[in-house]
């Protein structure tokens, strides 16, 4: 498909790959993920490790706080040489909104989470945008289309309000996160609708060194890495782009990393995630809890 994405397909132009970093939050790691903040990105250049984008968060601080990471929200894209000059938006209309009321089972399209592209910098909420220039969607698939694996299409815009037929499917582990996160990349393979061959890849890296495994057992900031395959459009390359930002907020925000503290003493370590009909079903065990009885 061909859409007009000149600002952000030229930032991508040439990279068969780049690495999409998660900003640490100090404050947000102090207060146990209590104080929820507003995430930032940056995308990597794979080779010199320059900044080429800066993409960040801008949500309702209540909502944020109370229901992150399923609260509405906008990302602005913007070139790190001028961070103040947003060329895209990327939409998710979230919990917080009529339309789609995200929640656990994804019985419907109605219940699915998605993240829709747009042109410049449209004013106004998640799901309820003035003037929205949408260029392409980020579509989970239901319950009944992908059951056991977490599923996503990448669909271009049609005329009208619609939305054209999926070009490229992306299906990601049953299980990830947690413990697994600290010696597994999680994959999430890219797929040609058309051709039904592999086109590129989203991974979440594992840490590389002691200083990564603490900010993976104590935060929610994650690193990426962003194959793209050969041959790629840069309108797909913005798609996947937006994909993994959406990858990020689904499966990877769901607590304050690994390791949390309980506020009746001990602390929970999630071991992993597991992947069903869209609900996101937690392995985990506590230590430090007391019993009526004494004893651990």
């Amino acid at each position: 498909f061909s859409v007009n994405l000149s600002g952000l397909s030229d930032m991508l132009e040439g990279h068969s790959h780049v690495f999409l970093d998660q900003k640490v939050d100090f404050l947000e790691a102090i207060t146990m993920g209590i104080v929820e903040q507003a995430n930032t990105y940056t995308v990597i250049h794979p080779t010199t490790m320059e900044p080429l984008m800066i993409v960040k968060e801008k949500s309702n601080p209540v909502t944020r706080c109370c229901c992150a990471p399923l609260n509405s929200l906008t990302l602005e894209f913007a070139p790190a040489s001028a961070p103040g000059d947003v060329v895209y938006t990327a939409e998710r209309p979230g919990c917080c909104t009529a339309r789609p009321q995200i929640c656990c089972f994804t019985c419907a399209d109605s219940c699915a989470d998605k993240m829709v592209l747009h042109k410049g910098n449209p004013q106004g909420c998640a799901g309820e945008l003035l003037a929205p220039s949408p260029l392409l969607m980020v579509r989970q698939e239901n319950a009944f289309e992908s059951p056991f694996n977490p599923a996503f299409e990448i669909m271009p815009k049609g005329e009208g309000e619609e939305f054209l037929q999926a070009t490229h499917k992306m299906s990601g582990p049953m299980c990830f996160g947690g413990c697994i996160e600290l010696c597994c990349d999680s994959e999430f393979n890219v797929v040609d609708m058309k051709s039904g061959s592999a086109a590129g890849r989203i991974t979440k890296l594992k840490p590389e060194n002691m200083t990564d495994a603490a900010k993976e057992m104590l935060t929610d900031a994650d690193r990426y890495r962003i194959d793209f395959g050969e041959g790629m459009s840069n309108e797909t390359k913005a798609g996947v782009l937006t994909s993994s930002l959406l990858i990020d907020y689904m499966f990877f925000e769901q607590d304050l990393g690994v390791c949390k503290p309980k506020l009746g003493g001990g602390c929970s370590t999630t071991l992993f995630n597991c992947y069903c009909c869209g609900c996101i079903c937690p392995c985990s065990c506590s230590t430090g809890d007391k019993k009526d009885e004494g004893g651990a």
